[in-house]
């Protein structure tokens, strides 16, 4: 270190007043510059600053003889003697006489020197008489250039003159690498709150001198001061790195754990580990251990272990120092903060005796008077004279006490209070200095004392309870303004939040309150104001659920809170409007008797529970005692409720409460009566009269009345509350353009209410006036510069189909300067626009795939946050978890279509921020059985199974996955598991129908059908008609299963009934085909066929419109089918498919080409793997090829193919006919029966030609009487059925009696 940087160090430490480190910085320095001279005179007065004035006076003597120095010496010399209660005069007269001689042949720097230590001892005015005179001798001396500007600098903080920038930047002109100048400089820069342009120019210092740590500590104050926490952190690493008992770093990190993050433990470990660091860095310097108790006592809201610290810091400072004053006042400051009244008054007095004309002691023993006491006139008095003692030093207790000592001025005084102390805090940037003298702890006390003054307000907002914003109210508007400046200067100061919390909610700002609620839950969840506020604000809201929540988490933490009133207070409103009466009436009982308990030692929470809150108790008791019939005890609470509430501001609510009582009994006209009696004027006229309408409306039907009400509100108190309200009686009535004139009425009045702008916007909304209300959230936005207004309208113009204008919206937003900061709230709301832009081009575009940019820039930045979350603070981690894990999931559904091995990445990254979410599991699942991966979509399904078993999508995929296997048995167990729970799951009905039919087993699903239906209680529903339609459909009902279908084709179950109704359909077609092919049915079939294809999947239509051309059996559509299909059929999207192949296959058997319709068919014996989807399709071509089969003489082929058919399709009726036929031809008529039994059964018994082969196969296994029933279905449905009266019925009959 070269002796610039040596000098730099040891003034730097002089001005912060750590004389421990600039006294080891001068020795070392004086032990290896050549001329010590000036570093030994630093030394020794390191020793006079903290109080060691002997050694120091030892150490500065024989520098009497050193002539530049002398005169400083001298100076200094006399400094030292004077601070002695008593002192040699004669030795003081010999030092000022020198002191004359010493002037008169006093060279500049002399002089220089002579000043610098007047500068250091923050004699300003002297210093600059001293520099002056430097000057005069030696205009261009670079020193007494620098030390005039930070002589300057220090005398004028808060109103710097530009004369002082002149000093540094000429000195840098002639040296521009000169230390003192260029941290001056900085100085001068971060005093006028320029931080950026102060760092640019320490930047120089840390760069060219990285192993200096001054700079760094300046630039660290500067980014304290900006408030960028995320680079203090870093600072503060990069600080400790060098000097690791810096001590302004370590305070700025006990700030940091103590008013940002609310960490008690941390700030109370942090201080400890300081005391020892200062008891051996500055183990004389009083100085340092007295600011320390001062500060962080003042930000502490009074935690106890955190005062028990600050104490022990005064302490020891009294300790080094006995006789001064201000350190034994600071300790009785202490005793205060902790109650201890009595300890404060003894140290006041032992500082008063130290100095009685101290008015720090004073006030302070003032204080513990007034506690002990009260107000009396003795200490008026002594106030007064206080106030006269005190001179250009405003000390603001002073206004403290005059207030509590003057209620009538209580305000003003109040209000001289805060300004004075501000505007003292404000002088210098945010920094511990600036903390200290702003002492949020005071402010609090004066916040307390001006809450006294406000207007009583109801914590509970219930029944005609109003709940309006009275942010225009001047005394409310500057208790905000006071709690806002204390809560911006301590971020995390519990007490502050908690108060603006419920100052907020009180007058009418309860979406900030929960905000601020939520923040202090944040930082301490056991915190049981912010829980039982939580359920005030839910209540206020009628969110009865969350209320309950809030509650309840509040109770976990703290089980006192149950020796609350407001405790049972709230439980009772929440749990009877979940309509639990009985219990809500004892909850409420309890309450009040605590409520009324004199001897109810835990009234920190009582103190909420005022006159208004009292009395809407009484009411509601009254009111669930005379629901449950309790007239005699109802009666009783009203005695109580009179005897308390009379001659109260809440008189008027006993009319109110009459009303009700009168209602109760039916005698609606007396009500009317009693609420006329509360006239204009009164507090509750509103609440009267607004009952009084909802009367005339409810009990009466009369709107005219009802709108009547409320104009005599209006005109006796045209308030934007009362416009307000009748816009609120309009909307319920139905009348948004009366509402919308009210609302704007109320606007003029107070167009920032926010709440305001939300129902003139939802009436515009009603009146369908889409041009006005996007141009009044513009209006609304561009004055309040709101961010919930701006989602808002955004939702609104997506809702409005305008997606151009929602894309240009949020990319200028996002382009605005202030949107590109890196604080985490810039960064949250920079990735809700980004995931509201992605959604807008989603709607506007489905399959544009435009949105993967943007949505992966929001899963950066949502990144950022998390990492934010997890260092800076303790905010729901857990909620910017699932936040993350949503836009993976969005990223990942944008990009599954053309990258699914990527979406599947996203999908399980998701998971990790998400485990086991439901949603991600499901979405994750689809994707692995999109890209045909059965085993992972299993394994996914089965992991979202254990998470929820009964999930509804897991288990009818798990049974899909068994369907795809053939396993039925398995996805039967699935699907009948979900619908045990949830009847109404039509998905899994639709496919356990399916499953059942395959087993062969269709009627053991009636009674999931029955169940289902049981379920709708009549309704209807199109999910529960295509259910219906296709198990009609199976049981051979084709008319009833093409009318179930036809209802449900207007949903999202078209496309797969309007398939099912082409193919019901064309088998109708084909049943008349070889009766009479122009018959009505054949062509009614064929032309509502047709009628549906456009309804059915692009992928499927042209199959089926082939086969539909092919059932009139024309030669010329079989040759244009044929030129049509035969070029797909090559096509990796369409060779698989086997309507295709079998519309192929029909198409050359009516061309007469046999061979090349067998040949095609044959493919879809093993080439073509069978899926769930194919099943219909493979069946019918299988079914073709077994006729082939047949045909050719090939019986053995033609079992195996059927048996195949059979092990997918158990309900088979054509697959049992041919296995019956060719039992029947080798004349196996056991078999034969046993097939065509099945067949006849699967058909439900409406092929009647499968009844005669049956019946003809009974008569030859002599089963008579079976084959006798078996005739007599068959002539029952058809009684001219050909042959089978004659050939086996009679001969049946004739062998029986035989």
């Amino acid at each position: 270190m070269d002796t610039e940087w040596f000098r730099a160090n040891t003034l730097y430490y002089i001005r912060e007043k750590c004389y421990g480190k600039a006294e080891k910085i001068s020795l070392e320095a004086s032990s290896k510059v050549t001329e010590d001279s000036e570093f030994l005179f630093y030394n020794g007065l390191c020793n006079i600053l903290e109080g060691q004035i002997y050694k120091g006076i030892d150490k500065l003597t024989p520098l009497q003889s050193d002539k530049e120095l002398e005169l400083a010496v001298v100076l200094t010399l006399i400094y030292s003697y004077k601070s002695f209660k008593s002192y040699d005069t004669e030795v003081l007269f010999n030092l000022e006489t020198k002191l004359k001689d010493c002037k008169k042949h006093a060279t500049a720097i002399s002089f220089y020197y002579a000043g610098l230590f007047l500068f250091l001892v923050e004699n300003h005015e002297k210093s600059s008489e001293y520099i002056n005179k430097a000057l005069r001798k030696d205009p261009n001396n670079l020193n007494i250039i620098i030390l005039r500007g930070w002589n300057d600098m220090h005398m004028s903080v808060g109103n710097l003159k530009s004369s002082i920038l002149d000093c540094f930047e000429l000195a840098l002109q002639k040296s521009d690498k000169n230390v003192e100048a260029l941290i001056g400089l900085a100085k001068f820069k971060y005093l006028t709150k320029n931080y950026d342009a102060s760092n640019l120019t320490l930047d120089k210092l840390i760069v060219n001198n990285p192993g200096q740590v001054v700079p760094l500590v300046e630039k660290m104050r500067n980014e304290f001061a900006a408030q960028k926490w995320d680079v203090v952190y870093d600072t503060i690493e990069r600080v400790f790195s060098i000097d690791p008992v810096n001590i302004e770093a370590l305070k700025i990190k006990i700030f940091i754990a103590l008013c940002k993050n609310a960490d008690y433990i941390e700030a109370v470990d942090e201080l400890n580990k300081f005391f020892s660091i200062l008891e051996a860095e500055e183990a004389t310097n009083g100085y340092q251990f007295y600011t320390t108790a001062q500060l962080f006592s003042k930000l502490c809201g009074r935690s106890s272990a955190v005062l028990s610290q600050a104490y022990r810091f005064a302490q020891y400072a009294s300790e080094l120092q006995p006789s001064n004053v201000d350190y034994l006042s600071e300790v009785g400051y202490q005793c205060i903060l902790q109650g201890k009244y009595k300890d404060a008054l003894n140290f006041f007095r032992a500082a008063s005796k130290v100095d009685s004309n101290s008015i720090t002691a004073l006030c302070g023993l003032t204080l513990c008077q007034m506690y002990d006491n009260g107000t009396t006139s003795q200490i008026a008095e002594q106030v007064e004279l206080l106030y006269e003692m005190q001179g250009t030093e405003k000390f603001t207790v002073l206004y403290l006490l005059s207030a509590q000592l003057n209620s009538k001025n209580a305000e003003k005084f109040l209000y001289n209070a805060i300004e004075t102390q501000i505007s003292q805090a404000e002088c210098y940037p945010y920094s511990m200095v600036y903390l200290k003298k702003l002492d949020p702890d005071f402010l609090l006390q004066v916040y307390k004392e001006l809450k006294k003054l406000l207007p009583k307000k109801p914590f509970i907002v219930v029944g005609h309870l109003l709940y309006s914003q009275d942010g225009n109210n001047t005394l409310v508007a500057n208790c905000f303004k006071l709690l806002t400046a204390i809560t911006n200067s301590c971020p995390g100061l519990i007490p502050a939040l908690y108060e603006l919390a419920k100052l907020k909610f009180l007058f009418g700002y309860s979406n900030e309150a929960k905000a601020f609620a939520q923040q202090i839950i944040d930082l301490d969840n056991t915190h049981a104001g912010s829980q039982v506020l939580l359920a005030q604000i839910y209540v206020q809201q009628s969110n009865f659920n969350k209320a309950l929540q809030s509650l309840e988490m509040c109770l976990s933490y703290n089980f006192k809170i149950r020796d609350s009133a407001m405790y049972h207070f709230l439980n009772g409103v929440i749990i009877k409007n979940m309509n639990q009466i009985q219990d809500a009436l004892a909850s409420f009982n309890t309450s009040l008797q605590i409520a009324n308990n004199k001897n109810n030692i835990t009234r920190q929470y009582d103190s909420d529970l005022n006159i208004i809150d009292k009395a809407t108790l009484f009411f509601l008791i009254i009111e669930l005692q005379t629901s449950l019939g309790q007239f005699a005890e109802a009666g009783k609470t009203m005695q109580e409720a009179i005897q308390e509430i009379s001659y109260t501001s809440e008189e008027s609510r006993l009319q109110i409460a009459r009303a009700d009582l009168a209602l109760s009994n039916g005698d609606v006209d007396n009500a009317i009566e009693i609420l006329n009696e509360v006239k204009p004027g009164q507090k509750y006229y509103f609440q009267a009269h607004s009952k009084m309408a909802h009367i005339y409306l409810k009990e009466k039907q009369d709107k005219a009345m009802f709108t009547s009400c409320f104009k005599d509100i209006v005109n006796n108190h045209p308030m934007v509350d009362a416009h307000t309200m009748m816009g609120d009686a309009f909307m319920s009535i139905h009348e948004p353009n009366q509402a919308a004139a009210s609302y704007d009425v109320a606007l003029k009045g107070n167009p920032k209410d926010i709440r305001l702008i939300k129902k003139m916007g939802t009436a515009l909304l009603k009146m369908h006036e889409y041009d006005k209300l996007t141009q009044h959230y513009e209006n609304a936005i561009r004055t309040l510069n709101d961010d919930e207004l701006r989602f808002e309208y955004l939702e609104l113009l997506i809702k409005l189909k305008q997606y151009d204008k929602v894309d240009t919206t949020i990319s200028s937003e996002l382009n605005q300067h202030y949107n590109k900061e890196k604080d985490i709230n810039t960064l949250r709301r920079r990735v809700r626009l980004l995931l509201i832009q992605a959604r807008s081009r989603e709607m506007k575009n489905p399959t544009a795939g435009n949105t993967n940019l943007i949505l992966a820039e929001a899963r950066d930045l949502q990144m950022s946050v998390l990492k934010r979350v997890e260092i800076d603070s303790r905010a729901d981690i857990e909620e910017e978890k699932k936040m993350l894990s949503s836009i993976l999931c969005l990223l990942a559904k944008a990009r599954s279509a053309k990258e699914p091995a990527v979406a599947t990445n996203l999908y399980s990254e998701a998971l990790i921020y998400s485990p086991r979410d439901p949603d991600t599991l499901l979405a994750l699942a689809k994707l692995y059985a999109q890209m045909n991966n059965p085993e992972r979509c299993e394994q996914t399904c089965t992991l979202l199974l254990n998470a929820d078993p009964n999930n509804e999508a897991a288990a009818v995929m798990m049974a899909d996955l068994a369907f795809r296997k053939a396993d039925l048995e398995t996805a039967q167990r699935h699907l009948s598991q979900i619908l045990s729970v949830r009847p109404l799951s039509f998905d899994a009905l639709s496919q356990l129908i399916e499953v059942q039919w395959r087993r062969g087993m269709l009627t053991a699903v009636e009674s999931a059908i029955e169940d289902a239906r049981r379920e709708l209680s009549g309704k209807e529903d199109p999910g529960f008609s295509y259910c219906c339609g296709v198990f009609s459909s199976y049981n051979g009902a084709v008319n009833q299963a093409l009318r179930q279908l036809n209802v449900s084709r207007r949903s999202r179950w078209s496309t797969l009934a309007a398939r099912r109704m082409i193919l019901l359909c064309m088998e109708q077609a084909t049943e008349t085909d070889g009766q009479n092919a122009d018959s009505d049915t054949h062509l009614l079939a064929l032309r509502t066929a047709e009628k549906l294809l456009n309804e059915v999947s692009s992928s499927e239509r042209r199959s089926l419109s082939a086969l539909l051309q092919l059932a009139t059996r024309q030669k010329s559509q079989a040759e244009r089918v044929l030129q049509e299909l035969l070029p797909l059929a090559t096509e990796d999207i369409h060779q698989d498919d086997p309507y295709l192949i079998l519309a192929i296959a029909n198409a050359y058997n009516i061309v007469k080409q046999p061979t090349r319709a067998k040949n095609i068919l044959k493919r879809t014996i093993s080439s073509i793997p069978w899926t769930p989807e194919r099943a219909d399709g493979l069946e019918r071509c299988w079914l073709e090829v077994v006729d082939n089969q047949i045909s050719s003489g090939r019986m053995d082929a033609a079992k195996e193919i059927l048996t195949k058919i059979l092990n997918h399709n158990k309900s088979c009726a054509q697959a049992y006919q041919y296995l019956g036929f060719l039992a029947e031809k080798e004349q196996n008529y056991k078999s034969s029966a046993v097939n065509y039994d099945n067949a006849w059964k699967y058909t439900g018994k409406n092929d009647l030609a499968v009844g005669y082969k049956l019946a003809y196969a009974y008569l030859k296994l002599k089963k008579y009487p079976e084959c006798i029933v078996v005739c007599r279905h068959i002539l029952k449905v058809h009684p001219d059925y050909p042959k089978i009266k004659k050939e086996i019925l009679e001969k049946a009959k004739t062998n029986l009696r035989t």
